[in-house]
């Protein structure tokens, strides 16, 4: 199972998270989120990587013109979107000057029951996106909660994808922890490609624990 390291404001924890292999590293352009950072900031932050393509840009464009004025002030490839249909993803990637190897990791909330409406919701953006990330839902919103999604409910979810589009890569999110990857770090990884970790290794948010990211890594790569 692969990590996401997520909500990253600072050059230090950048450090942190390379120098230990996280294998991806997010930076947060949704001004609702304590770990909100400009473009300006997170183009400066991913120069200090040593792979770019470790990056990933979290964003909730309002509409598809949003999405591509701000892509074209990013040099990140992997973008994690919070926002937009799956037809307006499908123009995204079809637009020429930001196709650039362009990959979309859509970011789906899982609320306390997986109704119709949002399994089909699933499978559309499954058909569309080379990933998809389930989230805890709150108030029609995902991602930023610290909440967990019972690990059933995820499940439901990941099989709903899953035989939609057998190729497609899943990340579980949502208040992940240490004490969680503990009890549950094994069938969680018998099922999602990726876990995305923020405020379960943080002091305070955007400030990122050097030990708890070791601890995390060690854990999840044993």
């Amino acid at each position: 199972m692969k990590i996401k390291i997520c909500g990253i404001t600072r050059a230090k924890d950048i450090m942190v998270c390379e120098e230990n292999n996280a294998d991806l590293i997010g930076f947060i352009n949704i001004r609702r989120s304590q770990r909100f950072v400009e473009l300006d900031k997170i183009n400066e932050l991913t120069s200090k990587l040593n792979n770019k393509d470790h990056s990933v840009l979290v964003i909730e464009p309002d509409n598809l013109e949003d999405a591509k004025i701000i892509l074209e002030k990013s040099n990140i490839k992997l973008i994690q979107l919070h926002s937009l249909s799956s037809d307006d993803i499908i123009r995204l990637k079809e637009i020429g000057s930001i196709q650039r190897q362009l990959k979309i990791i859509k970011a789906i909330g899982i609320p306390k029951t997986i109704n119709t409406r949002k399994k089909v919701e699933i499978e559309d953006f499954a058909r569309v996106c080379d990933f998809l990330l389930f989230d805890y839902e709150n108030d029609g919103k995902s991602g930023g909660t610290g909440k967990q999604i019972p690990l059933k409910l995820a499940f439901e979810a990941a099989k709903i994808a899953k035989n939609t589009n057998d190729d497609i890569k899943l990340f579980l999110a949502g208040g992940l922890d240490l004490k969680q990857l503990k009890n549950e770090g094994k069938v969680i990884g018998e099922i999602f490609d990726f876990i995305d970790v923020n405020s379960g290794i943080e002091d305070q948010p955007g400030f990122k624990n050097e030990k708890k990211i070791i601890e995390l890594i060690e854990l999840v790569k044993d």
